[in-house]
């Protein structure tokens, strides 16, 4: 066949024609091998023509593939700034985009600018520990950084760029969780009193009274909600700027309690009519971030009110615990709030306490009272 040279001991794929030479086959001139070398040559011309053929996986001793050091350039060695690199290359696709940039941001930082260019191979548990010694000493802050580092340090290991699992010597410090804080009933009425315009006061009633999220606040569309059945379809949240789906990504319908309804009820007079976002800001465009809220309407109105200072969060769990103390069934309200059952236990059971004020006890009495009552019964007949 064509293309295939025959020796005294040995074959050749004669590939000049693509650029290449008299590739040499290490095999006897037989006829199975001279049927082998035809096929491999087809082979290796449908390669050429796709563009992925490499000659050294083929003929390594090919006098065209180039030797170390005759003339080959040695593979480039990653450094941990590569590591980092290709890390988020390979996790964007499966998180948020806000998620991903938070993971740059933090592998961009300065706190890597002395690591990031040394040589992956390189990189030991000493480098390791002088570095973690170097980060905030803030435990929150700590483990916000050191948490994605850790991360990115796995892959490498697992892609073996990074000899040694150094991931695994890095400890999360212990730090205490800032508990909810939740506002009185009293106290929300002052505060929305306080607001200096209706579009500012009707946006925060619907947050104390509806539990969602500010980022899913600021997504909600007219589209989305029903105010005939009364109900509200989240499945957006805006952060960074981009719509994306809600934070733990379920989609859930939420019952509109009467002052989150009459709050959308205002709203419908000043942007149904366009069809777009229920809420605006006081210039009626819409929020870039929950920080246009914030700024613009809360802190004003927090110091106006001369209550204690606290976060636009507080909604949320001012939400969670009045529903809790309007003897509301703790899986209705995580429902509402987008939680499951089990975290909101246990963020919650201190106001679940609360709230129980000896019912739960009094069902068991009663209970217990009952039982005792018709075994009661059943031994006076039964000495009958």
């Amino acid at each position: 066949m064509p293309g295939v040279i025959i020796r005294k001991n040995s074959l050749q794929i004669d590939l000049r024609g693509q650029g290449y030479g008299k590739e040499p086959l290490p095999l006897s001139p037989t006829p199975a091998n001279i049927r082998y070398a035809e096929r491999l040559r087809l082979e290796i011309l449908g390669k050429i023509e796709r563009g992925t053929f490499v000659l050294a996986e083929y003929f390594p001793d090919s006098p065209r593939v180039a030797k170390p050091g005759i003339g080959a350039e040695p593979a480039p060695v990653p450094t941990v700034g590569d590591v980092f690199k290709e890390w988020l290359a390979v996790k964007s696709p499966d998180i948020q985009h806000s998620t991903a940039d938070l993971y740059r941001q933090t592998l961009d930082s300065y706190h890597f600018d002395t690591v990031r260019n040394v040589p992956a191979d390189l990189f030991t548990f000493r480098e390791l520990k002088l570095l973690l010694a170097d980060l905030p000493k803030n435990a929150k802050t700590f483990n916000n950084v050191a948490s994605v580092f850790g991360m990115a340090l796995e892959y490498g290991h697992l892609a073996k760029m990074l000899p040694e699992p150094l991931h695994l010597h890095i400890a999360m410090r212990r730090h205490q969780k800032p508990q909810p804080d939740p506002f009185t009933l009293e106290q929300v009425e002052a505060l929305l009193a306080s607001f200096a315009t209706p579009r500012a006061r009707d946006y925060y009633e619907f947050a104390f009274f509806s539990g969602m999220r500010p980022s899913e606040q600021i997504a909600l569309r007219w589209p989305k909600v029903d105010l005939r059945a009364g109900t509200a379809l989240v499945d957006e949240a805006l952060t960074r700027g981009k719509v994306k789906g809600t934070k733990t990504a379920d989609i859930r319908d939420i019952e509109l309690t009467g002052r989150a309804w009459q709050a959308l009820e205002r709203q419908r007079a000043v942007t149904q009519l366009a069809g777009g976002l229920v809420f605006v800001g006081d210039d009626g465009n819409g929020f870039d971030s929950t920080d246009d809220p914030l700024r613009c309407w809360w802190k004003p109105a927090m110091k106006l009110s001369g209550l204690r200072q606290r976060d636009a969060r507080q909604t949320r769990h001012t939400f969670a615990t009045l529903c809790l103390m309007a003897g509301i069934t703790p899986a209705w309200a995580a429902r509402q709030l987008g939680h499951s059952v089990e975290m909101f236990y246990r963020v919650y059971s201190r106001w679940i306490d609360k709230a129980d004020k000896g019912a739960e006890r009094r069902k068991l009495d009663g209970y217990i009272s009952v039982e005792r009552g018709d075994m009661t019964g059943d031994m006076d007949s039964k000495s009958g």
